[in-house]
């Protein structure tokens, strides 16, 4: 990045205040409760407000980048544009990135201990994932891809969550590829 990127990067760019998005993410885990009173209704409708925000992310940022990876290996590279996208947002980088293939199916996990976006908040439910917006988001904005992985499905989960009381935030996409046709 030379040093016009640099400076926009840390200076004009916008960022995320990330005591404001848990305090936001808390205020609307807790209003999903009140509403519905299912935690893993709960769970779902805060991964849709994810998505969401994907298509917001997406065309004000990832869209900026002409084309996030090339492939989905690089989506698992730890320079990836989701590895950079999360450092620009919360100041941060994942842990750890991981790429596995069994036939068609492709795995890409991220994982990172001390997660901005659920840090100090509890979750009412072992069944609500307080960072599944950034699942959300990762999904939306992958299934808008899904022709340049010459896949037919993509699903974004978060795993494992430090508000849960699980040691890390864990986040696995499951590619699907189409069959590949021989001639």
């Amino acid at each position: 990045m030379g040093v016009k990127g640099v400076l926009a990067w840390r200076i004009k760019a916008e960022k995320t205040n990330a005591f404001v998005a848990r305090s936001l993410s808390h205020s609307v885990v807790s209003f999903l409760m009140k509403l519905y009173n299912d935690p893993a209704r709960v769970h779902q409708e805060f991964k849709k407000i994810g998505r969401g925000m994907g298509e917001f992310v997406y065309t004000r940022y990832l869209a900026a980048t002409q084309q996030p990876a090339k492939s989905l290996k690089e989506l698992a590279n730890p320079k990836s544009a989701y590895n950079l996208g999360f450092k620009f947002f919360f100041g941060v980088t994942f842990d750890k990135t991981e790429y596995r293939r069994d036939g068609n199916d492709v795995y890409i996990t991220y994982t990172i201990a001390d997660c901005p976006v659920c840090r100090d908040l509890v979750s009412p439910s072992p069944q609500v994932f307080m960072c599944s917006t950034v699942a959300g988001v990762f999904e939306w904005i992958e299934e808008n891809r899904l022709a340049d992985w010459n896949a037919e499905s993509v699903t974004c989960d978060e795993v494992l969550c430090r508000a849960r009381g699980d040691p890390v935030c864990q986040y696995v996409f499951h590619f699907r590829l189409k069959e590949q046709e021989f001639f």
